[in-house]
């Protein structure tokens, strides 16, 4: 019983130190990962920066490039490229 009294509890783990993330819009194309938005927001001069959202898979063969939002912008559903085609868009 004495080996009880001489136990103390495990201190507490320090805190996880975490880099804070860059706004979306700012993120620099080095600083993207596999399933980030690539969408192009500003560029000055060769200083591009992208979405950096979480990325969307549209297509299973394909990696996820762009966030709903972006997504959207990029492609043209179907139905429109079929109406445009025929005259109607």
């Amino acid at each position: 019983m004495a080996d009880r009294a001489l136990r103390q509890p495990a201190p507490d783990p320090a805190p996880a130190v975490v880099a804070a993330a860059p706004e979306f819009g700012t993120y620099r194309l080095e600083q993207l990962g596999d399933s980030q938005c690539r969408f192009p927001c500003s560029s000055h001069g060769t200083a591009h920066r992208f979405c950096g959202r979480p990325a969307v898979h549209h297509n299973p063969d394909k990696p996820a490039v762009w966030c709903l939002e972006h997504q959207a912008v990029v492609f043209t559903p179907k139905p429109v490229i079929a109406a445009r085609k025929l005259g109607r868009g």
